[in-house]
């Protein structure tokens, strides 16, 4: 065993699996699988600006997006924080989805996929990326008039950006949770899943998703045929919490596999596949980040039924007058100031780093 605990002895070799998708067709309530291969093909980035602006000059871009390309990731995530989108009730701002716009039009240029993910935050600890007016994120599923403002900022954000033609799909919630299970804030937050996928397919038909905490899927959201109804594929946060005590979260290599495994399975049952939306591991230690990233992809590949991948990430969030200011500290697989690739970068290349 390695320093914090892991494993640096699996070499990740194992080839990327071809893997049978089961599409649901749903007959008398019940689903007719049919299958046909796919591969994994959505590889990359959760992709972060200084003050989450995305006001990231072209210079930096154009050097980030050429690393990806050179290196064969083909996929970023662009996390928009409600706050940045909606400076008060109902006033949106231009400006900074035009800077969204202007990543996205320039990620084409490198053949760079893009996910636009409303990225939510629920906890108390997190108002910060809610507009003001809004309080909790648990609002969401409590107030009516929070969930009525939130699907129409949605709504306005993709109708600035249905025709640029790299997106891939929009993540229209971050991990959305509830307590105690069973409660009516289940149904609140399937029924905002709901109208938040037919809100967004009403302006731009491409896919719908929602970013999901991994280890709590199954025992949240017990496959409701209504939820995945609402979306094209089920995405995952699926990060190995080697600091848990209980058995809610994944704390070792073998309960995250299996875990992984038992969603992707169940997934492809009910006719949806599965792409992992964040993973990643926050340390200043290089040699553990990169045995960490190798143990991640290499279990990865060996999943079937998913669809690609994408780190919890890549920074370019560098301001010289502010510099220990970060978007997501020890998390990024590059150093801030310079785009330079940390050693685990290596684990999700696709081509030669």
């Amino acid at each position: 065993m390695s320093k914090e605990g892991y494993s640096t002895n699996r070499i990740p070799t194992r080839p990327i699996l071809l893997t049978l998708l089961m599409v649901g067709i749903i007959v008398s309530g019940a689903y007719l699988a049919v299958r046909v291969l796919i591969r994994p093909s959505h590889f990359g980035v959760n992709y972060f600006s200084l003050y989450n602006e995305y006001d990231t000059p072209d210079s930096r871009l154009a050097h980030d997006f050429t690393i990806f390309q050179k290196n064969g990731i083909n996929t970023i995530a662009l996390p928009l924080y409600w706050y940045r989108i909606e400076l008060s009730p109902g006033v949106y701002d231009q400006e900074f989805i035009n800077n969204v716009a202007r990543v996205v039009k320039i990620a084409n240029t490198y053949g760079l996929n893009v996910l636009i993910e409303f990225h939510t935050l629920i906890g108390v600890v997190d108002l910060w990326s809610n507009p003001a007016y809004v309080g909790v994120g648990m609002n969401l599923v409590l107030q009516p008039n929070i969930a009525t403002a939130y699907v129409a900022m949605v709504k306005w954000t993709v109708n600035q950006l249905k025709g640029l033609p790299n997106i891939w799909a929009y993540s229209v919630l971050n991990e959305p949770w509830y307590w105690p299970l069973g409660s009516s804030r289940e149904s609140a937050w399937i029924s905002l899943i709901g109208q938040l996928s037919q809100a967004v397919k009403s302006i731009d038909p491409r896919p719908v998703t929602v970013n999901f905490v991994g280890a709590i899927f199954d025992e949240d959201w017990t496959w409701n045929s209504k939820l995945l109804n609402s979306l094209d594929f089920i995405s995952i946060n699926a990060y190995l919490d080697d600091n848990s005590t209980g058995s809610t979260y994944w704390s070792t290599w073998g309960e995250y596999e299996a875990g992984l495994n038992n969603i992707a399975r169940n997934a492809s049952a009910y006719g949806k596949a599965v792409q992992i939306t964040e993973y990643g591991y926050a340390t200043p230690d290089d040699a553990v980040q990169q045995a960490v990233y190798n143990e991640y992809v290499s279990i990865f590949k060996s999943t079937p039924n998913l669809i690609g991948w994408l780190s919890w990430g890549w920074d370019s969030s560098y301001d010289p007058n502010n510099p220990a200011w970060t978007a997501i500290g020890n998390y990024a697989i590059d150093i801030q100031s310079t785009g330079t690739p940390r050693p685990a970068y290596s684990a999700i290349c696709q081509a030669e780093c």
